[in-house]
């Protein structure tokens, strides 16, 4: 425990930054503000004389109850609905591994990227997971900086232009966040330092396997399960949720300092461009899945679009398209790709 209190000595300057750049976040309506607004304001930081770090030590606990937050947007409605979408979710999967495939190539022709580095940057969704695997992965800040800036930009441009895509397509609609508040019983507390307890338990399994990402694979597994047949309902609050986040915006933006602008200015650029790449795709599944199979084009659009998952459900819900149905298609996309992650990884380490 002393290591712990040691660890958030070394990284408080880091932290209290971090919190800052997430409420500003909030204030200017960024995309995942608590993540990203700690992340960039932390970059910005690193361009000064002033000193920031993270340390290592808190970055595994934080990824172990991300993953446990993660787990916690299934609930057994799921299986009732989950025949209904086997097409979409065949399409799903292959617009993923196409996209994959074609922002991948993208990267490594166009930009050189190292293989593992072009795939890890080209991967649509799971920004979360890629940003502390690549976190993990290596120490160079250049190969970071290819991964977390594109995947970065791709979340914020996806999720700042669709919104206007819907208001040209349909209309303008209010929309507004629903929170999670919990009941602050005992049977509350115990819950999660279960979830908390077995997802520890399946990390060290995981880790003695050497799968990469261990404890978020494992609370996503593990919690996944509990969560989605309702043996358990506790989740983490939202401002819980926001510091986790910040913690993860930190040790990523602190990971990115000594980057010149240059390279941040053109990473950004690529990451902007394979955004539009991404869009299309997902417009020409939509598009089919309208005409062969009858599927509205907006809701699969909006299920496609690998852009925030909690913004991608409140746009859904804004304009009266079933959340459940974008949650699963994005969950299918994040999961599908958090999966693939371990075996991408030992595929281009043996080589």
């Amino acid at each position: 425990m002393a290591e712990y209190f040691e660890a958030i000595k070394k990284s408080y300057k880091s932290i209290i930054i971090g919190a800052i750049g997430g409420y500003l976040g909030t204030l200017v309506h960024l995309p995942l503000p608590w993540l990203l607004g700690a992340l960039l304001l932390n970059l910005f930081v690193s361009f000064t004389s002033y000193k920031i770090t993270f340390d290592k030590k808190i970055f595994l606990p934080v990824l172990l109850i991300i993953g446990v937050i993660l787990a916690g947007s299934f609930n057994i409605t799921l299986l009732y609905k989950i025949h209904l979408w086997i097409y979409s979710s065949i399409a799903m999967i292959i617009c993923t591994i196409i996209g994959s495939i074609v922002v991948a190539f993208y990267f490594y022709k166009v930009c050189k990227f190292r293989k593992l580095v072009a795939v890890l940057a080209g991967l649509p969704g799971a920004f979360v997971v890629i940003a502390a695997a690549i976190n993990q992965m290596t120490d160079s800040k250049k190969e970071s900086g290819q991964v977390v800036i594109p995947q970065a930009t791709r979340v914020l441009f996806i999720v700042l232009i669709l919104p206007f895509v819907f208001v040209t397509q349909v209309g303008y609609q209010e929309i507004s966040s629903h929170g999670n508040n919990p009941d602050y019983s005992l049977r509350y507390f115990l819950e999660l330092i279960f979830l908390l307890g077995i997802a520890q338990l399946g990390s060290m399994g995981l880790k003695r396997l050497k799968v990469p990402s261990a404890p978020i694979l494992a609370a996503m597994i593990l919690c996944g399960i509990f969560y989605t047949f309702e043996i358990t309902t506790a989740r983490f609050p939202d401002f819980f949720i926001n510091i986790a986040f910040v913690f993860l915006g930190s040790a990523i933006g602190c990971r990115l300092s000594g980057l010149p602008i240059r390279e941040i200015g053109y990473y950004s650029l690529h990451g902007f461009i394979v955004s539009v790449l991404l869009l299309g795709i997902a417009a020409i599944f939509a598009y089919l899945l309208k005409i062969f199979l009858g599927f509205d084009f907006m809701a699969a659009f909006l299920s496609f679009a690998p852009g925030g998952l909690h913004e991608m459900v409140v746009i859904s819900i804004a304009y009266n398209i079933d959340p459940l149905f974008v949650t699963y298609h994005h969950f299918l996309r994040i999961f599908l790709i958090i999966f693939s992650i371990p075996f991408i990884l030992k595929f281009f380490s043996k080589r």
